[in-house]
């Protein structure tokens, strides 16, 4: 795949009519300079799809935000377009698939990690959810949604053009359990001021699980606890015991123990509907620390 330089980058990002010019006074790109209260709130707004992407891939497929690392570079960007991607204007949407030109997928990146250069190398590993047509230069993607859970941010500090959010996974159910927590810092992005109306104002530069969070608070009020930490996945046989709640499934180990496992996964959800209650099901789970939520990724 062809290299580009930062500032072709810029250039092909732009999607409307504004001229490619270097900002050599000032590093910060217009769009984010003295932004009201209003502005800024809609700019970290605008930021939920790609956290929520970010989150969901290191959760699911027990990744660190490794931006130098091809596959968690994919793989998240593999979630972003999978989930979002059909919103863009430049998409063609399928059943099954999104494909966007790379000028697209590059701007999606670009608020990912805010240390982009450029596409790295597409992984062998990742030929199943994603595909680079050179003829086209578009990239296709495996269709996706946010399923039974949201993510909600909610700005902590602001510090030397730092933004630093939490980012809380919301169960969409009436318990509204908070299925894990993250701290995320986020930096101006640097292209924006090189693409007409950008996307997003920000780009995120960390994105850190919270450890413990004592005497959190759900959107009913109630008190959560949520630890999160290094995760392991761990592959199981057990006896599906049904659903008890739209996000969670209870399921007896061989050794007699009865565990509840939550999903946010559409794919999980609906392969879950073809077990009948006393079936033996496979499935595997991450937990992030081992008072946290156990979180079904995948059923065979």
């Amino acid at each position: 795949m062809k290299k580009l330089t930062s500032s072709l980058v810029i250039c092909m990002l732009m999607l409307g009519t504004a001229a490619c010019t270097a900002n050599t006074e000032n590093d910060e790109p217009p769009q984010t300079r003295e932004m009201t209260a209003e502005q800024q709130a809609q700019a970290i707004d605008d930021m939920t799809a790609p956290v929520d992407s970010l989150v969901r891939c290191m959760l699911e497929n027990n990744m660190a935000y490794d931006p130098q690392d091809p596959e968690f570079f994919w793989t998240a960007l593999a979630y972003f377009a999978g989930q979002y991607g059909s919103e863009h204007e430049l998409a063609e949407v399928t059943d099954d698939t999104i494909t966007l030109p790379s000028k697209a997928v590059q701007e999606y990146a670009i608020a990912l990690f805010a240390d982009y250069d450029d596409l790295l190398e597409l992984p062998d590993s990742l030929s199943s959810r994603v595909t680079y047509d050179e003829s086209t230069d578009a990239y296709t993607f495996g269709r996706g949604d946010i399923g039974l859970a949201e993510t909600k941010l909610t700005l902590k500090e602001e510090k030397d053009g730092i933004i630093t959010v939490q980012a809380d996974l919301v169960s969409l159910m009436e318990d509204h359990d908070i299925i894990g927590s993250w701290t995320v810092a986020m930096t101006n992005n640097t292209y924006a001021d090189g693409i007409s109306d950008p996307l997003f104002l920000y780009s995120v530069s960390s994105v850190t699980p919270v450890e413990t969070t004592d005497n959190q608070q759900g959107n009913e009020g109630q008190t959560q606890t949520t630890q999160t930490s290094a995760s392991n996945k761990t592959t199981v046989t057990a006896v599906y015991n049904g659903l008890s709640d739209g996000h969670t499934a209870e399921m007896t180990l061989p050794d007699g123990t009865v565990n509840a496992y939550q999903f946010t996964d559409s794919q999980v959800a609906s392969k879950l509907q073809e077990y009948k209650v006393g079936d033996a099901i496979t499935f595997t789970y991450t937990q992030e620390s081992k008072d946290a939520a156990m979180v079904i990724t995948n059923v065979e």
